[in-house]
């Protein structure tokens, strides 16, 4: 309200009173600190927009990395370099020290084989002990993730989950052998998903030599040894019509060979389910 006094020289002076100064202050800075609120939350909704922008990047990045290779990035590792192989593929930008997230943001990853299902890549995305309403809004922008249990002085964690691509065109992988030492050849073991698959293969040698009956070739096996992530698959050819026994079929030399050619065979490995 404008007041109105008069001064002894007769003059008439208008203005406000203290008091209303005081409340037009106080709106003005209300009005201000909602505002600055508003931006506020605006900035933090950015920063992790950016966030799961990252996030949803580097899982698509790990599945095109998975139907070129056949494995997640550094799988043998469980994936714990995921970010710094993707970024050496080309794939993801990293700084020098890695991924650079918002200040005391940590992204970490993971490809346990612990189920059925095969290996589900998880993305871990820490926040600072003051963040938990950061890390709830980041998981409204993830879908498939989960949040920790936030307890006070604890670091909440936003966990994104990328299940395993199909591998329709891995599923029989063709191999060609060469035999070397005795007659033998090492075959790599195809990675097989989850539990529920064991790998195994078929093999058919190209040619053999060796002795013959009025019949044709008296037969042949392969003396499977089961090396870890490979076989030795050593080829034994029928000594004659007899096949019952081990000692019915002769073991060849290094680096056998046919006529001069080496003796090659072709294999076929795939996942067989139980």
């Amino acid at each position: 309200m404008m007041t109105s006094l008069v001064t002894a020289a007769g003059r008439r002076c208008t203005g406000f009173t203290l008091v209303e100064v005081m409340v037009s202050v106080a709106l003005i800075s209300a009005v201000a600190g909602y505002f600055i609120h508003i931006q506020i939350q605006q900035m933090e909704e950015r920063v992790v927009q950016s966030v799961a922008q990252d996030v949803l990047s580097l899982g698509n990045g790990a599945m095109a990395y998975f139907s070129q290779v056949g494995q997640w990035p550094d799988q043998d590792n469980e994936c714990r370099n995921l970010v710094e192989t993707l970024a050496a593929a080309g794939a993801f930008p990293v700084g020098e020290d890695g991924y650079q997230g918002p200040e005391g943001v940590n992204l970490n990853a993971s490809c346990d084989d612990s189920d059925d299902i095969g290996r589900s890549l998880l993305l871990v995305i820490r926040f600072p002990d003051y963040a938990a309403e950061q890390a709830r809004m980041l998981m409204s922008f993830l879908p498939t993730s989960s949040i920790s249990d936030i307890d006070a002085g604890e670091q909440p964690e936003v966990i994104h989950y990328v299940p395993q691509p199909r591998r329709a065109s891995y599923r029989y992988q063709f191999h060609k052998l060469t035999l070397a030492e005795a007659g033998s050849a090492l075959l790599p073991k195809p990675d097989c998903p989850g539990r529920r698959n064991d790998p195994a293969y078929i093999v058919l040698p190209q040619a053999v030599c060796g002795p013959v009956s009025k019949d044709g070739l008296a037969g042949f096996y392969f003396a499977e040894t089961d090396m870890g992530d490979t076989w030795r698959l050593q080829l034994r050819v029928a000594i004659g019509n007899a096949t019952n026994a081990p000692h019915d079929f002769s073991t060849l030399p290094d680096n056998p060979d046919c006529e001069g050619e080496p003796i090659t065979m072709g294999a076929l490995t795939y996942c067989d389910g139980r």
